[in-house]
């Protein structure tokens, strides 16, 4: 699972998720406190504070889950794809692949 690293314990769901938002742009939902169902045909549910569900469309094909977990003095980012078989390869190449990039390239992040 596609993880990243930052420095700050202090790290909160809707500083992630707005910059998800700015750093993926329009074509994106990202959507705090949701979680993704495995299975494709599935649609999103309610999760926890620290996930943030990313999609496009009705978040049903293309879609990941982004955990927060903080340890230690740091935070880990954990990205995880949606879907099962042909899905779950499209999304760990494509949509897991971009939020990665975002969130380690954000300055305000400073992440390792």
């Amino acid at each position: 699972m596609p993880t990243v690293t930052v420095p700050r314990a202090d790290l909160s769901t809707e500083e992630v998720a707005t910059i998800l938002r700015d750093g993926l742009g329009a074509g994106y939902n990202v959507l705090p406190g949701m979680s993704i169902r495995q299975l494709a045909f599935r649609g999103s549910h309610k999760g926890q504070p620290n996930t943030i569900l990313v999609g496009t469309g009705d978040n049903r094909m293309e879609k990941a889950q982004v955990t927060i977990t903080p340890r230690g003095g740091q935070t880990e980012l954990r990205i995880r794809p949606g879907g099962v078989t042909l899905t779950l390869l499209t999304n760990s190449v494509g949509i897991v692949r971009q939020i990665r990039e975002v969130l380690a390239n954000s300055p305000s992040l400073s992440a390792r």
